[in-house]
């Protein structure tokens, strides 16, 4: 039995596989060995013959945005002509559209606005929840929620609270990206760090709520470092439980990083996964109202 094998098994047998094993499938090319011990995990874990879905659409509520990542085609300034934040009205008719083709949920994020106030947010929340009660509200990703925190100046607890009680559902894991700050430094500018992302997300969970996580990768990232993203995630996960999916992609084609050098790890960087504003599990290259 070769060493992948030897992992895979363990895995596939419900043993946890460390950090350093998880690196080493990283060099593993065998796409169908690693599907059938996926596979084998998914049946153990869940046997029942079928799998659920929500429909949900992401609507972007503003483009303006005060940090600057390397990656991201939808961000403006303020003063930018194409800079919006979405009229009441058309996130009605957002909304609207989705509840007739049987959405259920809303995925609903921005840039991180610098004068919006978190009594707008509130007001936003109510309001939505008191049209559509039936739409769970997945909204604000964990970059958005901390932006809120600093320039409200109030504790985390507080703006998360705040924000639940006034119709938040659960929390998006956008603007993820690689939760090491050597990657996130080099990519982003006004943007939180590795362990601010995990405290939102600690003191989401902590107060009973749920959401999920996600990674962005093929740009500047070593193996190592998406291994040391994905075992501090099962970190928190083991803490709070409080991710229900984990989402990834790879960094889209085009734009402010096509002439980007290699990565250490090797990855093309001739790409780039815009973001809105803090990323969203399944955005694409957005220069316009999402």
């Amino acid at each position: 039995m070769t060493t992948t094998d030897h992992i895979l098994a363990k895995a596939a047998d419900g043993t946890r596989i460390t950090p350093d094993e998880c690196l080493a499938l990283f060099a593993c090319r065998d796409l169908h060995k690693l599907g059938r011990a996926a596979h084998a995990v998914t049946m153990r874990l869940h046997p029942e013959p079928y799998r659920t879905y929500n429909i949900d659409r992401n609507v972007n509520y503003t483009n303006v945005c005060a940090a600057v990542c390397d990656f991201c085609a939808f961000y403006r300034k303020s003063a930018d002509s194409d800079a919006y934040v979405l009229p009441r009205e058309e996130l009605y008719k957002k909304i609207e559209e989705t509840v007739a083709l049987g959405g259920d949920q809303i995925l609903m994020q921005g840039g991180m606005h610098p004068s919006l106030k978190l009594e707008w947010y509130e007001e936003l929340l109510r309001d939505l929840k008191s049209r559509f009660p039936q739409v769970n509200l997945h909204a604000f990703s964990p970059p958005e929620i901390w932006h809120f925190h600093k320039l409200n100046k109030l504790p985390l607890e507080t703006v998360l609270k705040r924000l639940k009680d006034a119709g938040l559902g659960s929390l998006p894991g956008g603007g993820g990206e690689i939760l090491v700050d050597r990657v996130r430094k080099e990519l982003t500018k006004g943007k939180a760090l590795a362990d601010e992302w995990l405290e939102v997300c600690r003191v989401w969970h902590k107060l009973g709520g749920k959401g999920t996580c996600t990674m962005m990768f093929g740009h500047i990232e070593t193996d190592a470092e998406r291994v040391e993203h994905l075992t501090r995630l099962r970190d928190l996960q083991d803490e709070t439980g409080g991710f229900t999916a984990f989402i990834c992609w790879t960094m889209q084609p085009g734009h402010k990083m096509a002439d980007y050098p290699e990565g250490p790890g090797g990855s093309s960087t001739s790409a780039r996964r815009p973001s809105p504003g803090c990323s969203s599990t399944t955005s694409q290259t957005f220069s316009r109202r999402g």
